[in-house]
Formats: structure tokens, C-alpha cells, sequence
């Protein structure tokens, strides 16, 4: 349903973003990369809280898809008419999704989110992730910007990777392709240009959510490093709008508080 409103005004907003930075302009339909509800390592549940504000005149009708590991959910009503300027909150989006689809376990879950309105109005999605008085704040993706996703031509970078005694990373990757299955490839970089590890590959396909812990998949399952970065382009697939969203998210090791680290382009 949502795929078929982009049309004219889709290829002329993508035309005019650049590429210089991740870009969170208001748009129909937004993503964000990373939404959670599950117990958290040393106590407690991670949550993620959203709130989504009408930028766009009149009033919209607001919908929800999620992706997960194996597949995606949606797309559920979440708000019929929410006016201009106006606000939703969800305190736990994810139990927003389980009372609209009591069939599927949502806890126990990490995937993306997509949010969207029906009558192409453009919207404003911010998240937050939180467990107590620990958390993150993660800004939302226009779905139409090239800035924001992978693809071939497009590649991207996340700074300040670290597995040591303090900090650890994992990293997660959304296709929003409909029909592109992209192959990528990521590069662990120290503070001197020094490889970190081996490359390695991951293939997804469309519409499909996945996360991992980067060190482990570069061979370094052990050993203390900080101060890095990771690079990640796209050997197979398309160069089209849009491609696959990365983020990474660091941790502490001691209190469990977490990081948003958000993929740019790095061209």
C-alpha cells in the first residue's frame, strides 16, 4: 500500500537530498533502524519509545510495519486522524504492535520499524530506547533520502566500534528494498588504518532485518579494541533509493547503558 504513493514527488525529494549527511526531514514514511523489547543483560527490559508528531496539513492515518530476523509484521493502524502539528507517544512501541497483532510475540524482539502515512503527509519519528534510568535517543530516517541506506555507489561508515573491558558493539542492518537483494561488505578499521580482523560478507534480502556482533564476525571473537570504525559498502545488488539502513549500538559493559552510532555516507 505505501509503496505505491512515492510516484513523481518521491523521484523529485530524492533528487534534491544530498549526500553528505543522514538526513531526518519529515517524510510520509519513516525508519528507524533499531526497536526493541526484550529483557536486558544484567536486569531490567529495553523498551523503545516513539513519538510521532503530523508535520504535513489536514490529518493523516498513521500505520506500523515491523521487521525482525525472519521476517516482518504489518502494516497494523496505529492512529486515524491525527491533525497537523499534533502528537502521538507509545511508551513501548513494540506492545503497541502486540495489541493490534496478539498472535505474534513481539518480546523478546530487536528489528526496524516503519511508519507511515496512508495519504502521503509528511511525518516527524523520533525513538527512544530506554531500560530505567539507562537509554539512547535514535532519530528516525526519511525513507526517500539516498543519504540514509546502503547500496552499490553508496558506501557508508559508523565510527567509535570498540570490544574491550569497558565497551562493547553490535551492528544492525535493514534492507528497504522491495525487490533487491544486496550483498555487503564490512571492514573493521583501528586508529592507524590498520585492518581489524578480515572482512567479511552478509547478504539480505528484501525487507530483511539482521544483527550481529562485528568482532566475532571479523575473526576477533577475543581481544580488546577501541577506537575504530567500520566500513561497509555494497558488492552486489542496485544503486536505487532506497538501499539498506545500517547502525550500530555500543554498550557498557558494567551498567548496561547503551549508544546510538549512526551509519553516514562516506562519499
Amino acid at each position: 500500500m505505501k509503496k505505491m504513493l512515492c510516484g513523481l514527488a518521491f523521484l523529485i525529494l530524492a533528487a534534491q537530498l544530498p549526500l553528505w549527511s543522514y538526513d531526518q526531514s519529515p517524510y510520509y514514511l519513516q525508519v528507524v533502524p533499531e526497536a526493541i523489547w526484550a529483557a536486558a543483560t544484567g536486569g531490567g527490559t529495553w523498551v523503545t519509545e516513539i513519538q510521532i508528531t503530523m508535520i504535513g496539513s489536514g490529518t493523516g492515518v498513521l500505520y506500523g510495519y515491523f521487521y525482525y530476523n525472519g521476517g516482518q509484521r504489518g502494516p497494523f493502524l496505529l492512529y486515524d486522524g491525527l491533525e497537523q502539528y499534533n502528537s502521538l507517544r507509545y511508551t513501548n512501541f513494540l506492545a503497541k504492535m502486540k495489541a493490534l497483532d496478539g498472535s505474534f510475540e513481539y518480546y523478546g524482539r530487536v528489528g526496524a520499524l516503519e511508519i507511515f502515512d496512508v495519504y502521503a503527509k509528511p511525518i516527524a519519528v523520533q525513538a527512544k530506547i530506554v531500560n530505567g534510568n539507562y537509554g539512547k535517543t535514535l532519530p528516525a530516517l526519511s525513507y526517500a533520502s539516498a543519504a540514509n541506506s546502503i547500496a552499490v555507489t553508496r558506501p557508508m561508515f559508523i565510527q567509535d566500534l570498540a570490544q574491550d573491558l569497558t565497551y562493547r558493539t553490535s551492528v544492525g542492518i535493514f534492507n528497504g528494498s522491495t525487490v533487491t537483494t544486496y550483498t555487503l561488505r564490512f571492514t573493521i578499521v583501528n586508529a592507524n588504518n590498520v585492518k581489524v580482523g578480515a572482512d567479511f560478507e552478509k547478504t539480505i534480502g528484501p525487507y530483511g532485518f539482521m544483527s550481529f556482533n562485528p568482532f566475532a564476525e571479523a575473526g576477533v571473537p577475543s581481544g580488546l579494541y577501541n577506537n575504530c570504525w567500520l566500513a561497509i559498502s555494497a558488492t552486489a545488488g542496485d544503486s536505487a533509493v532506497p538501499g539498506v539502513f545500517c547502525y550500530a549500538s555500543g554498550a557498557n559493559n558494567y551498567t548496561n547503558d547503551t549508544y546510538a552510532l549512526i551509519a553516514r555516507p562516506r562519499n
